[in-house]
């Protein structure tokens, strides 16, 4: 689905009344009369509840002098943009979305998130904002999942990589707040593990160990290396080392069967150490025994210290720092 946007425009024909603009704009205080200098288009951005708000649409409205009724018709009040339920977005670029330079202006505006915003990098964020916004309020219902860190290390460092965060928020702007809704699933990436230690050397030529053990042979029958346990095989023995079970009559003798020598029996052995577990949304990978540490997981929504957090905040709704 593709993302929507809602801005109505009002007066488009038809009379203008103080009254009807009055009931329109002054949400706060819609009874008793409104002045003229009421409905000047307010261009301070510090203003969270602007009457007549600063909008490219809203242009033609004067801001101090020369103000006419005419100059409301296909004014607006508020700009939403929504990212609809069932849709999936990677990396999701709110600024760079559709807000007709509206941004940076005092208009009253809201991206809602009702879908699943996703990440395939640690270095990126699900969903990114970090442009100047003034009264926006991100709301979010649907899923924003940080990328999980990969279970490789850089070279020979055993330490685990970093998990990605969800929700970047970082702007200068008035009034930017995030709404968690109470379906809403904010998770940071998982830290990846500490890698394990390397293994034992192998013997030359090798990449593993051999444990090397004899089973006893006797007449006629050569030694069971499987009943030494799992994974050995005989590679060499049972040789013959003279007769067995004879007999003589006469001037004739025999022997009916031969001693066999010991089974020479071998088990390759491989040495694993293992790595420290991923780390679950929003949590650190684990440790091991060895120098290095588990990856750091992402934050479940980075801000700028003036972007305020707010709504329904449980271990369901956001896993990570935030």
């Amino acid at each position: 689905m593709a993302i929507q946007i809602s801005a109505t425009q009002y007066f488009g024909s038809g009379a203008i009344s103080f009254s009807a603009m009055r009931s329109t704009f002054r949400l706060n205080n819609p009874t008793g009369t409104i002045s003229a200098s009421e409905l000047l288009r307010n261009t301070d951005t510090t203003n969270t509840d602007p009457i007549l708000p600063d909008a490219t649409e809203n242009n033609d409205v004067a801001t101090s002098t020369n103000w006419k009724t005419s100059q409301i018709r296909d004014s607006i009040k508020f700009y939403n943009v929504t990212q609809p339920s069932g849709d999936t977005n990677v990396n999701l670029n709110i600024d760079g979305l559709s807000w007709n330079s509206n941004l940076n202006k005092n208009i009253v505006k809201k991206m809602n998130i009702q879908g699943t915003c996703g990440s395939n990098t640690t270095g990126t964020a699900a969903a990114l904002m970090d442009d100047t916004a003034h009264n926006l309020t991100i709301d979010v219902s649907g899923d924003i999942f940080g990328c999980g860190a990969l279970s490789v290390t850089d070279d020979n460092n055993p330490d685990g990589l970093d998990g990605g965060d969800a929700l970047d928020v970082i702007t200068s702007g008035n009034n930017v707040k995030v709404n968690v809704q109470s379906t809403a699933r904010i998770y940071a990436g998982g830290g990846g593990g500490e890698h394990g230690t390397e293994g034992a050397d192998g013997q030359n030529g090798t990449c593993f160990n051999y444990i090397f053990q004899n089973v006893n042979s006797g007449c006629g029958f050569c030694g069971d290396c499987s009943s030494l346990g799992s994974g050995y095989t005989r590679i060499g023995g049972c040789n013959g080392a003279g007769g067995c079970n004879c007999a003589g009559w006469g001037w004739w003798y025999g022997c009916r069967q031969t001693n066999l020598t010991a089974a020479e029996c071998r088990k390759q052995e491989n040495t694993v150490v293992s790595g420290g577990t991923g780390g679950e949304w929003g949590e650190n990978g684990a440790n091991t025994n060895d120098s290095g540490d588990g990856g750091t997981s992402g934050k479940a929504i980075d801000r700028s210290t003036n972007v305020s957090v707010g709504g329904i905040i449980n271990s369901n709704t956001i896993k990570g720092s935030y």
